[in-house]
C-alpha cells in the first residue's frame, strides 16, 4: 500500500487513542484511584469434583430485504465431570422472521415453548440484530432454566455474557435461574468474553486489574470484587455483582464475571476454584473450557449459513417462485462484488 500522508495521520491518531486508554502509567493511576491492595486480591485455590455445565447461544442474519429479514437462532449446552465432557445437546436451528409486521411472531412462540407464557407486552421489529440476539437469548435462557432444574446439587452452571438481559420479559425469567440453582445448591456464574467496562474516562478495566495483580506480585488464579463506585458506569445490578478473576494456573489473563447478588465469601471461593479447575485449555488461555465447547458446538458458521440459504432456493422453487424473484428480495450486490 502507497504512504499517504492522510492514512500516515490517522494511523497516528488511532495509536494516540490507544496509547491514552493503556499506557501512560495507567496501573499506578488505577492504584490510586481505585484505593485497591494486595489484600483485595485473593489467590484461588482448591479443587472442584462437581459437574460443570456450560450454556451458550448463537444468531446470524441469513437473508435480508428492505422490508424484513430471515435469522437463524440456537442454544446449546455442554456437560463436564472430572475434565471430560458427560454431555451435550442443542436446540434444532431455527430459522426466524424479523418483520415486516410491527410486531415479531417468533417472539411469542419462543417465549411460550421455552417458559409456558405469552408475554403481555410483544418484541417491536425496529432492528434485525437486536431482535435476532433477543430470540437467541430466549432459546438461551430456556436451556438455562432446564439446566438450573436439573443439574446435580453442587454443580456450577455457567453462563455466557452476563445476568442484565436486553428484554424485560427476560428479566424475571433470569431471576427464576439464579433463584432455581440458589435453592437446590447449584452455584452459577455468568462469564463475559468481552466487557466495556471502563475507569478514569477512557482506560480499560481488565489491563488495569491485569496491571494491579502484577504489581502486587500475584502469581497463578486470583479473583477480586470489584466494587461499583471503580467503574465509570454503574455495573452492578439487583441480579449480580462484579468480579474480575484470571483463572490459568501461570497467564496473567483476567475475566469479566458475575455472581448472584451479595453472594457469601465462601461460595464465591468455590466458584472461582470450580471454574479455575476447568480453565487451563491452552487455546484460550483462562477462559473454561466448558464454555468454549459449547461456542464452537452452537455456533452457526457459513457453511451452515450457505446450506440454509440454499434450503430457502429450494423451498422457493417447490412453491412456484423462481431465483431471480429470491435474488430480488433478499439479494446483495456485495456477494456480486466478491465474484470480481
Amino acid at each position: 500500500m502507497p504512504t499517504d500522508p492522510l492514512y500516515e495521520d490517522s494511523l497516528a491518531h488511532v495509536l494516540d487513542q490507544i496509547y491514552r486508554q493503556v499506557g501512560d502509567n495507567m496501573v499506578e493511576k488505577f492504584a490510586a484511584q481505585s484505593t485497591l491492595t494486595a489484600d483485595d486480591i485473593h489467590p484461588i485455590t482448591g479443587t472442584f469434583r462437581g459437574v460443570i455445565s456450560a450454556v451458550d447461544g448463537s444468531n446470524v442474519t441469513i437473508a435480508e430485504s428492505g422490508g424484513f429479514a430471515l435469522a437463524a437462532v440456537r442454544a446449546a449446552h455442554t456437560t463436564f465431570f472430572a475434565g471430560e465432557r458427560r454431555s451435550r445437546a442443542i436446540t434444532p436451528l431455527r430459522i426466524v422472521t424479523i418483520g415486516p409486521e410491527h410486531e415479531n411472531e417468533d417472539y411469542l412462540i419462543l417465549m411460550n415453548e421455552c417458559f409456558g407464557i405469552i408475554p403481555a407486552k410483544g418484541l417491536k421489529n425496529k432492528d434485525v440484530l437486536r431482535v435476532s440476539a433477543i430470540l437467541r437469548d430466549t432459546l438461551e435462557y430456556g436451556v438455562a432454566l432446564n439446566q438450573a432444574r436439573t443439574l446435580p446439587e453442587g454443580s456450577l452452571l455457567l453462563l455466557d455474557g452476563t445476568f442484565r438481559v436486553t428484554d424485560a420479559n427476560h428479566e424475571p425469567v433470569m431471576q427464576e435461574i439464579i433463584q432455581t440453582t440458589q435453592n437446590r445448591g447449584v452455584l452459577i456464574a455468568a462469564i463475559a468474553k468481552r466487557t466495556n467496562a471502563m475507569w478514569g474516562g477512557v482506560h480499560p478495566l481488565l489491563p488495569a486489574m491485569a496491571g494491579l495483580a502484577k504489581k502486587f506480585g500475584m502469581t497463578g488464579p486470583w479473583w477480586i470484587k470489584i466494587d461499583e463506585r471503580i467503574p465509570d458506569s454503574p455495573v452492578r445490578d439487583k441480579l449480580g455483582d462484579l468480579y474480575v478473576a484470571s483463572f490459568h494456573p501461570s497467564k496473567n489473563v483476567p475475566f469479566r464475571l458475575e455472581l448472584p447478588s451479595d453472594t457469601d465469601d465462601q461460595t464465591v471461593k468455590k466458584i472461582m476454584g470450580a471454574i479455575a479447575s476447568c480453565a487451563d485449555d491452552g487455546r484460550i488461555p483462562g477462559y473454561p473450557y466448558p464454555l468454549l465447547d459449547a461456542h464452537r458446538t452452537v455456533v452457526i458458521d457459513d457453511p451452515l449459513i450457505e446450506h440454509v440459504r440454499q434450503d430457502l432456493m429450494k423451498g422457493f422453487s417447490v412453491r412456484g417462485l423462481n431465483k431471480e424473484m429470491f435474488d430480488m428480495l433478499f439479494g446483495d450486490l456485495h456477494d456480486d462484488f466478491e465474484r470480481y
